[in-house]
């Protein structure tokens, strides 16, 4: 399979970002042809990425801008063959204090990748969603007839780019793979996730039961 990806042309949104940098980092091990998109930002970084290997950094091809333009894509996605979907406001709690920012950012530049996948003609979209629309668990294991539960407006948010994305395949027979990652972990990752917390835990803090 890794064979496969020699030669091919990728575009990640959200290379920035914690899964977005190591997605890149993969595929160019992997021998693909990477295109990064970044949103512009006064101080010029391009987030994680300013933390791969030089080698790495010379050989990703970089495209700034911001995913609620509707035309931002237009160059990055001309001549790609597979498109990683990751750009995403993905602070809960920041949701809860401006949810009608999390909502149209991440809702509308979904909805521009898949006009703009669909536009361009390319062959596959993988478009990243979140466990947290599953919510609160009412069964375990958790699968995927598991009702959808917004509770918070980035849940919300992650719902209603799912549920475009789908429309998108349903419509215009777009090919699209949602992904719903669970409590991932690993380097570059924030100190405030759930797993770094856990490890990082003072084990005198712990309750441990008698």
């Amino acid at each position: 399979m890794s064979e496969w990806w020699k030669g091919k042309r990728v575009l990640v949104t959200g290379a920035g970002g914690f899964i977005g940098s190591h997605l890149v980092e993969r595929l160019l091990d992997l021998g693909a042809d990477v295109t990064a998109f970044v949103r512009y930002n006064a101080a010029g970084s391009r987030g994680l990425l300013d933390r791969l290997p030089l080698q790495d950094q010379e050989r990703v091809r970089i495209v700034v801008g911001d995913l609620c333009e509707p035309d931002a894509l237009d160059d990055a996605m001309r001549d790609q063959e597979i498109v990683f979907h990751l750009a995403a406001i993905i602070a809960i709690p920041f949701s809860y204090l401006r949810p009608a920012q999390v909502i149209e950012n991440n809702v509308r530049s979904t909805l521009n990748v898949l006009q703009a996948a669909r536009r361009f003609g390319i062959q596959r979209i993988v478009h990243t969603s979140s466990s947290e629309v599953y919510g609160t668990a009412r069964v375990a294991p958790i699968d995927e007839d598991h009702p959808l539960q917004a509770q918070s407006p980035y849940a919300a948010s992650k719902i209603a780019c799912d549920k475009i994305a789908q429309s998108f395949h349903l419509s215009y027979d777009l090919p699209v793979v949602t992904l719903r990652p669970f409590n991932t972990y690993g380097p570059r990752q924030s100190a405030r996730a759930i797993v770094p917390t856990i490890i990082t835990q003072d084990p005198s803090d712990v309750c441990w039961d008698a």
